[in-house]
């Protein structure tokens, strides 16, 4: 018991199906990691494409209804988000979920930005790819200068000083 005990709590702590981490990219022209481009479906019936941010920073968010840690995180995404929004575009993807769980996962936590549908994981896999991620899990936050360049991402839930940290790489 005490095992099973340390292995959901490392799960917990860790993000559904990867490890807690942070990694940042700096501004070197060799190293630009450009954000790719998607068109997702959100809840509201829009379809939305990330090529429509562009000039304004993106705060990219992908979690789902079913993960344990994107329940611990959202209340910083609400929170962020106001603080934010007059500053940052902010997008969530809800990998591999259906859209009534992710639409109450949603409205239960208060968040008020557009939510869209990832639902067989190609646009987490594409930013996991273009960012050089070596993990995977959720919740995975990508930090997306006005240019649509990764300048930072980190995987697992943000808490409010990570989040300003990271936040502060793509603010003018």
């Amino acid at each position: 018991m005490l095992i099973l005990a340390i292995i959901l709590a490392g799960s917990t702590l860790a993000g559904c199906g990867g490890s807690n981490s942070s990694t940042s990219t700096s501004g070197s022209a060799s190293s630009v990691k450009v954000a790719p481009d998607f068109s997702a479906k959100t809840l509201s019936g829009d379809t939305v494409a990330f090529s429509s941010f562009k000039g304004k920073p993106v705060v990219l968010n992908f979690a789902a209804s079913w993960c344990g840690p994107c329940e611990i995180e959202a209340p910083v995404l609400a929170k962020m988000y106001e603080k934010y929004k007059d500053r940052v575009t902010f997008f969530g993807l809800a990998v591999k979920d259906q859209e009534e769980d992710q639409r109450a996962f949603a409205e239960k936590h208060g968040l008020k930005f557009p939510i869209g549908l990832d639902f067989d994981g190609k646009i987490i896999y594409n930013y996991q790819k273009a960012g050089k991620v070596n993990m995977s899990g959720i919740p995975t936050t990508f930090f997306i200068d006005k240019e649509g360049n990764i300048a930072a991402f980190f995987i697992g839930p943000l808490t409010e000083s990570t989040f300003e940290q990271k936040i502060a790489s793509i603010l003018p």
